[in-house]
């Protein structure tokens, strides 16, 4: 397993944890595209992965979709807790 798919597993635990659905579909096609992200389905989240995106696509999705949810009180490792904090250069002085 190459990086990308280790810090993949760790979010898609991470999802899990958070209790958001994750199904791994093929979504879409060339007449109708469907980019892969977070839908609400009976008030529950469902977070939608394109099953051909390459695991650094799918981390990118991940962290996209899980940075809206409540992290600061789940425990993270560090690695993959630093991909949703800003970079000190991003942070907006205050």
């Amino acid at each position: 397993m190459d990086k990308h798919q280790i810090i993949m597993q760790e979010l898609l635990e991470l999802a899990f944890r958070l209790e958001i659905k994750v199904r791994r579909e093929r979504l879409g096609d060339e007449d109708v595209p469907i980019q892969s992200g977070l839908a609400w389905i009976d008030h529950r989240p469902v977070l939608f992965l394109d099953s051909r995106l390459s695991a650094l696509e799918a981390v990118d999705v991940l962290v996209r979709e899980l940075a809206d949810f409540p992290l600061a009180n789940i425990y993270i490792k560090p690695g993959i807790r630093a991909l949703f904090d800003p970079a000190p250069d991003d942070a907006i002085p205050g």
